[in-house]
């Protein structure tokens, strides 16, 4: 047998601190050594940070990254390691994987493809890996193949795992027997799992073992890396690390046996062919016609739209009368994790700071903020979370209801967090004052205007807080209101962090039941009695201002996640929904299709949101949408569109 015990490690890091970086790889490299690893992955670019954006093209950080790569160098004794950091090759910049052994620097491997789509945009920074090899500072670099005392070793780079023409089987070919896989792989609910499918094929396919590596942690300021760690061979997943954790790194090991590797080789036919180059060059896949004289008949709607899941964003209600909900654990946990690396990578806050509302929004908010305290440097002062939270309550006694204020009181007092009453019915009168003052000839003041004067006195007390205390102001704002523009610009939109604006308001209010039900949070139930209300008008309620949040919800989803047309929307919510009738549903599309085109611009000055779901608006990374555009081709198609409700 061939032993040899191979680890991935996840790493906390931030954008550019090569301090903060080098001294957590150190740990990594020293804890691997302690318990006899002989190869060990690091992720990607973890000597600078991943989320570099256009900073990457300052040549200080190349130069710096190389300089802690040699810092690095001299540690690796007795030990391989692969760390990835930005290289410079004839002017241009690449995403490499180092790997350090015997001391020095063996050998880089380039990343080949580049992802630039969603929330990605590395085709803007960065180059591909062309192809071949050449030399950088005296190491070779390129389509490298490291042969080392336990066996051969080679690499590749994040998205090349999910590219249909991964680097891994090329190397595979010339000998490698371990892909190590540096990897900074932004969080989604249930992305894990696509991960362990992922790795478990390579790992099968390739006949190699895989070690796959993450990043851990917000480096930046809105991606949140879940960590984990995945140990593979081609017959089994040998090893998980922990995901989402609130350390500053983890390692996660196994041993493998190389020998096996090389039997499976040896007795798999197909990857023999594939490797004596004996399968046919000749062969070309062709074309054939093949159409039916029968024109074609689309499939039933009903049967298709049968298919989805209860709420598009969750894999499934399923666990909902269980104790625990590994979905909803996650999501929470890394909404935890991205607040508390912002609020501490950031390094210039003292406190969170909430503005309660009595609402459901403002109350998760309030949970995440007490979660991020008590984990602030690791947890170990845990104990002293209530001096890093405040909250506060912004009354307006001609709107604010006795129960929206007395579920704030009750909530901020479970959870031991100090709250504030201060009232804002003086300036909320000076304001609409000075709005007649203003509008005086013109006509009276508008009724939007009312409501939005009362968001934006608030919007000002809180940052004229922040101000006095070093506060981080907290937007409360989520997805489906941040969808239609259901937010006032310089009121509700206006702090420091958005943490909960890639989270739709369906999958808000599951979280707070189920938070309730597993922590015992009595307060929650209250808040989840209170119709969804802004409280800026008399009796005023979100979904009669709009429609119900389901129903906004899955347009959200059908429309920006699927990109189907509106008409479309419209058809499969008239199955989905059928104590709605049509007409009804076809002017919530309607409405919802306006909505969302024409409030890109409000979604433009948006806070930094926190990106949790595949589905993200943000305009800077994850949703390029244009601010003046017409979407009336669509809104007559959905006027004309018709339904059959047995189709």
């Amino acid at each position: 047998m061939r032993l040899v015990k191979v680890a991935a490690a996840s790493i906390s890091v931030k954008v550019a601190d090569f301090d903060w970086n080098v001294s957590r790889l150190r740990k990594a490299i020293d804890a691997a050594q302690s318990v006899g690893v002989h190869l060990l992955v690091t992720p990607e670019l973890g000597i600078s940070g991943y989320s570099l954006e256009d900073r990457i093209f300052w040549p200080d950080i190349a130069r710096e990254s190389w300089q802690a790569l040699e810092e690095l160098a001299p540690l690796c004794t007795g030990i391989a390691v692969f760390v990835g950091l930005p290289v410079r090759i004839e002017g241009m910049v690449y995403n490499t994987g180092a790997l350090l052994s015997g001391g020095r620097v063996r050998g880089l491997i380039p990343k080949k493809h580049l992802p630039t789509y969603s929330i990605f945009y590395e085709g803007r920074n960065w180059t591909a890996w062309p192809g071949g090899v050449t030399e950088v500072r005296g190491v070779p670099a390129g389509d490298l193949v490291f042969d080392l005392d336990f066996g051969k070793v080679s690499a590749e780079i994040c998205e090349d795992l999910w590219s249909a023409t991964s680097p891994g089987r090329e190397r595979v070919l010339h000998g490698a027997e371990i892909i190590c896989n540096l990897s900074a792989s932004p969080f989604t609910p249930g992305k894990n799992e696509e991960r362990k499918r992922l790795v478990r094929g390579a790992a099968n396919i390739l006949k190699a073992v895989y070690v796959y590596a993450n990043l851990l942690g917000c480096d930046n300021s809105r991606l949140v890396f879940d960590g984990g760690g995945l140990i593979a061979t081609p017959e089994e997943l040998l090893s998980e690390g922990t995901l989402l954790s609130r350390r500053s790194w983890t390692l996660c090991t196994a041993v493998v046996d190389l020998d096996d590797v090389v039997r499976q080789r040896s007795e798999n036919t197909t990857w023999r062919l594939a490797l004596s180059g004996r399968q046919n060059p000749k062969f070309v896949t062709q074309l054939v016609a093949a159409k039916d004289a029968e024109p074609y008949r689309p499939a039933s709607t009903a049967e298709f739209v049968a298919q989805f899941p209860v709420s598009f964003f969750t894999p499934s209600l399923q666990h909902r009368e269980t104790a625990r909900n590994p979905y909803l654990d996650e999501l929470f946990d890394a909404l935890v994790l991205g607040l508390r690396d912002y609020f501490e990578k950031v390094g210039v806050f003292h406190q969170f700071l909430i503005a309660l509302s009595g609402g459901r929004d403002s109350a998760l908010c309030l949970l995440m903020a007490v979660e991020a305290a008590k984990s602030l440097r690791e947890g170990t002062q845990a104990e002293k979370y209530a001096e890093h939270v405040a909250a506060v309550f912004l009354p307006n006694s001609a709107y604010t209801s006795e129960a929206t204020q007395a579920a704030a009181r009750a909530l901020a007092e479970e959870v031991g967090v100090p709250i504030r009453i201060v009232a804002i019915d003086d300036e909320a009168q000076v304001a609409l004052t000075k709005a007649e003052e203003m509008v005086a000839g013109q006509g009276p003041v508008s009724a939007l205007a009312r409501q939005n004067l009362q968001a934006r006195i608030r919007g000002a007390m809180m940052l004229n807080w922040a101000n006095s205390v070093g506060g981080l102001v907290l937007v409360t704002s989520n997805l489906s209101e941040a969808a239609v523009g259901y937010t006032t610009t310089g009121g509700d939109n206006q702090g420091g962090y958005s943490p909960i604006a890639n989270v739709p308001k369906t999958l808000v209010s599951l979280l707070l039941d189920y938070i309730a039900r597993r922590d015992g949070i009595k307060s929650l139930q209250k808040i989840l009695e209170i119709p969804p209300s802004a409280e800026l008008a008399p009796n005023q309620q979100d979904e009669a201002d709009l429609m119900p949040y389901v129903v906004l919800d899955d347009l959200l989803y059908l429309y920006a996640r699927r990109r189907m047309s509106l008409a479309d929307c419209w058809r499969v919510l008239c199955h989905r929904h059928p104590d709605h009738a049509p007409e009804q549903l076809r002017e919530w599309t309607a409405d919802f299709g306006k909505r969302f085109a024409y409030n890109q611009w409000k979604r433009d000055q948006h806070p930094v949101p926190l990106k949790v779901m595949d589905l993200d608006l943000d305009p800077k990374t994850g949703f390029r949408f244009p601010v003046t555009q017409s979407i009336q081709h669509e809104l007559d198609d959905l006027r004309d569109a018709q339904w059959d409700s047995s189709v």
